[in-house]
Protein backbone atom coordinates (compact mmCIF):
# COMPACT_ATOMS: atom_id res chain seq x y z
CA UNK A 1 0.00 0.00 0.00
CA UNK A 2 1.42 3.39 -0.98
CA UNK A 3 1.24 6.52 1.10
CA UNK A 4 -0.88 9.28 -0.41
CA UNK A 5 0.26 12.83 0.20
CA UNK A 6 -2.15 15.73 -0.04
CA UNK A 7 -1.11 18.21 -2.70
CA UNK A 8 -2.18 21.83 -2.92
CA UNK A 9 -4.06 22.68 -6.10
CA UNK A 10 -1.63 25.57 -6.49
CA UNK A 11 1.49 23.42 -6.21
CA UNK A 12 2.88 24.84 -9.48
CA UNK A 13 2.61 28.47 -8.34
CA UNK A 14 5.25 30.01 -6.07
CA UNK A 15 3.00 32.07 -3.81
CA UNK A 16 5.99 33.45 -1.88
CA UNK A 17 6.65 35.66 -4.91
CA UNK A 18 3.14 37.05 -4.60
CA UNK A 19 3.76 38.57 -1.19
CA UNK A 20 6.73 40.84 -1.76
CA UNK A 21 5.37 43.51 0.59
CA UNK A 22 2.50 42.23 2.73
CA UNK A 23 1.42 45.78 3.57
CA UNK A 24 0.84 46.58 -0.11
CA UNK A 25 -0.48 43.23 -1.34
CA UNK A 26 -0.22 39.60 -0.34
CA UNK A 27 -1.76 36.52 -1.92
CA UNK A 28 -1.71 33.31 0.09
CA UNK A 29 -3.35 29.92 -0.05
CA UNK A 30 -4.90 28.21 2.95
CA UNK A 31 -4.89 24.70 1.57
CA UNK A 32 -6.50 21.62 3.08
CA UNK A 33 -9.09 23.40 5.23
CA UNK A 34 -12.31 21.56 5.97
CA UNK A 35 -15.38 22.62 3.96
CA UNK A 36 -18.73 21.42 5.33
CA UNK A 37 -21.97 22.18 3.50
CA UNK A 38 -25.04 22.34 5.75
CA UNK A 39 -28.65 22.48 4.58
CA UNK A 40 -31.73 22.92 6.73
CA UNK A 41 -34.64 25.25 7.41
CA UNK A 42 -33.52 28.33 9.30
CA UNK A 43 -37.04 28.67 10.75
CA UNK A 44 -36.79 25.16 12.26
CA UNK A 45 -35.81 25.77 15.89
CA UNK A 46 -34.56 22.19 16.34
CA UNK A 47 -32.26 22.57 13.32
CA UNK A 48 -30.87 25.95 14.41
CA UNK A 49 -30.39 24.80 18.01
CA UNK A 50 -28.48 21.69 16.89
CA UNK A 51 -26.29 23.71 14.51
CA UNK A 52 -25.60 26.22 17.27
CA UNK A 53 -24.60 23.46 19.68
CA UNK A 54 -22.21 21.92 17.14
CA UNK A 55 -20.65 25.21 16.01
CA UNK A 56 -20.76 27.20 19.24
CA UNK A 57 -22.78 29.98 17.57
CA UNK A 58 -25.92 30.39 15.51
CA UNK A 59 -25.73 30.09 11.76
CA UNK A 60 -25.99 33.50 10.06
CA UNK A 61 -29.52 34.07 8.75
CA UNK A 62 -29.02 37.47 7.16
CA UNK A 63 -28.30 37.18 3.44
CA UNK A 64 -24.64 37.41 2.38
CA UNK A 65 -23.15 37.48 5.87
CA UNK A 66 -20.80 35.23 7.78
CA UNK A 67 -19.79 34.68 11.36
CA UNK A 68 -16.74 33.29 13.08
CA UNK A 69 -17.40 30.83 15.90
CA UNK A 70 -14.13 29.76 17.50
CA UNK A 71 -12.11 28.09 14.75
CA UNK A 72 -15.08 27.77 12.38
CA UNK A 73 -16.37 30.30 9.86
CA UNK A 74 -20.00 29.89 8.72
CA UNK A 75 -20.95 31.58 5.45
CA UNK A 76 -24.57 32.16 4.41
CA UNK A 77 -25.11 30.76 0.90
CA UNK A 78 -28.91 30.80 0.78
CA UNK A 79 -32.00 30.75 3.01
CA UNK A 80 -31.35 27.07 3.77
CA UNK A 81 -27.66 26.59 2.99
CA UNK A 82 -24.36 27.39 4.69
CA UNK A 83 -20.71 26.61 4.14
CA UNK A 84 -18.62 26.07 7.26
CA UNK A 85 -14.85 26.42 6.89
CA UNK A 86 -12.99 24.56 9.62
CA UNK A 87 -9.29 23.84 10.28
CA UNK A 88 -7.53 21.03 8.48
CA UNK A 89 -8.40 17.64 9.89
CA UNK A 90 -11.45 18.85 11.81
CA UNK A 91 -14.20 18.44 9.19
CA UNK A 92 -14.92 14.78 10.01
CA UNK A 93 -15.43 15.44 13.72
CA UNK A 94 -17.68 18.43 12.96
CA UNK A 95 -19.74 16.38 10.49
CA UNK A 96 -20.16 13.54 12.99
CA UNK A 97 -21.27 16.00 15.66
CA UNK A 98 -23.72 17.71 13.30
CA UNK A 99 -25.14 14.41 12.03
CA UNK A 100 -25.68 13.16 15.58
CA UNK A 101 -27.38 16.40 16.67
CA UNK A 102 -29.45 16.64 13.48
CA UNK A 103 -30.42 12.94 13.32
CA UNK A 104 -34.17 13.60 13.73
CA UNK A 105 -34.20 16.85 11.76
CA UNK A 106 -34.78 17.38 8.03
CA UNK A 107 -31.27 18.46 7.03
CA UNK A 108 -28.14 17.51 5.09
CA UNK A 109 -24.47 17.70 6.02
CA UNK A 110 -21.78 17.03 3.42
CA UNK A 111 -18.00 17.13 3.39
CA UNK A 112 -16.89 19.02 0.29
CA UNK A 113 -13.33 19.68 1.49
CA UNK A 114 -11.61 17.83 -1.33
CA UNK A 115 -13.11 20.06 -3.99
CA UNK A 116 -12.10 23.48 -2.68
CA UNK A 117 -9.26 25.63 -1.52
CA UNK A 118 -9.13 29.07 0.11
CA UNK A 119 -7.08 32.00 -1.16
CA UNK A 120 -6.41 35.12 0.88
CA UNK A 121 -5.83 38.51 -0.72
CA UNK A 122 -4.80 41.28 1.66
CA UNK A 123 -3.08 44.65 1.82
CA UNK A 124 -3.65 48.19 0.60
CA UNK A 125 -4.10 47.07 -3.02
CA UNK A 126 -6.25 43.99 -2.34
CA UNK A 127 -9.52 45.65 -3.26
CA UNK A 128 -8.03 47.20 -6.42
CA UNK A 129 -6.71 43.81 -7.51
CA UNK A 130 -10.04 42.04 -6.98
CA UNK A 131 -11.94 44.80 -8.80
CA UNK A 132 -9.96 43.98 -11.95
CA UNK A 133 -11.87 40.72 -12.37
CA UNK A 134 -14.85 40.77 -9.99
CA UNK A 135 -18.16 42.44 -10.92
CA UNK A 136 -19.16 43.13 -7.28
CA UNK A 137 -18.96 46.65 -5.95
CA UNK A 138 -16.28 46.12 -3.31
CA UNK A 139 -16.30 49.69 -1.97
CA UNK A 140 -16.41 49.55 1.84
CA UNK A 141 -19.79 51.32 1.88
CA UNK A 142 -21.32 48.44 -0.12
CA UNK A 143 -19.27 45.33 0.70
CA UNK A 144 -17.67 45.43 4.13
CA UNK A 145 -16.30 43.27 6.92
CA UNK A 146 -18.80 40.58 7.82
CA UNK A 147 -20.21 40.20 4.33
CA UNK A 148 -19.87 37.37 1.82
CA UNK A 149 -21.12 36.71 -1.69
CA UNK A 150 -21.15 34.04 -4.34
CA UNK A 151 -19.63 35.70 -7.39
CA UNK A 152 -16.94 35.33 -10.03
CA UNK A 153 -13.46 36.65 -10.58
CA UNK A 154 -11.78 36.29 -13.94
CA UNK A 155 -14.57 33.92 -15.05
CA UNK A 156 -13.99 31.70 -12.00
CA UNK A 157 -16.91 30.98 -9.64
CA UNK A 158 -16.07 31.64 -6.02
CA UNK A 159 -17.35 32.60 -2.62
CA UNK A 160 -15.83 35.86 -1.42
CA UNK A 161 -15.85 37.24 2.09
CA UNK A 162 -14.22 40.24 3.71
CA UNK A 163 -12.56 39.06 6.90
CA UNK A 164 -11.57 42.48 8.25
CA UNK A 165 -11.05 46.15 7.39
CA UNK A 166 -7.31 45.83 6.65
CA UNK A 167 -8.71 44.67 4.15
CA UNK A 168 -8.34 40.91 4.11
CA UNK A 169 -10.47 39.01 1.60
CA UNK A 170 -10.92 35.25 1.49
CA UNK A 171 -11.90 33.39 -1.67
CA UNK A 172 -13.25 29.84 -1.75
CA UNK A 173 -12.50 28.45 -5.18
CA UNK A 174 -12.79 24.99 -6.70
CA UNK A 175 -9.54 23.06 -6.87
CA UNK A 176 -9.85 22.67 -10.64
CA UNK A 177 -9.77 26.46 -11.10
CA UNK A 178 -7.28 27.34 -8.35
CA UNK A 179 -4.10 27.30 -10.44
CA UNK A 180 -5.79 29.31 -13.21
CA UNK A 181 -7.00 31.89 -10.68
CA UNK A 182 -3.60 31.98 -8.97
CA UNK A 183 -1.90 32.71 -12.30
CA UNK A 184 -4.51 35.36 -13.13
CA UNK A 185 -4.02 37.05 -9.75
CA UNK A 186 -0.24 36.99 -10.16
CA UNK A 187 -0.47 38.58 -13.59
CA UNK A 188 -3.05 41.17 -12.53
CA UNK A 189 -0.93 42.08 -9.47
CA UNK A 190 2.34 42.72 -11.32
CA UNK A 191 1.85 46.49 -11.34
CA UNK A 192 1.75 46.55 -7.52
CA UNK A 193 5.12 44.86 -7.11
CA UNK A 194 7.14 46.88 -9.63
Amino acid sequence: MSNVTATSPMVEIDLSKLSADDKVLAIKEHAFLGHVNIRGASENKKFTAAAKKALGAELPTQANTFLVAGENTALWLGPNEWLVITPSGKATALIEKLEKLLADTFSAVNDISGGNTVLEVSGEKAQALLRKGCPLDLHHSVFATGQCAQTVIAKTSMILWQKDDAPVYKLVVRRSFADYLGLWLADAAREYWV
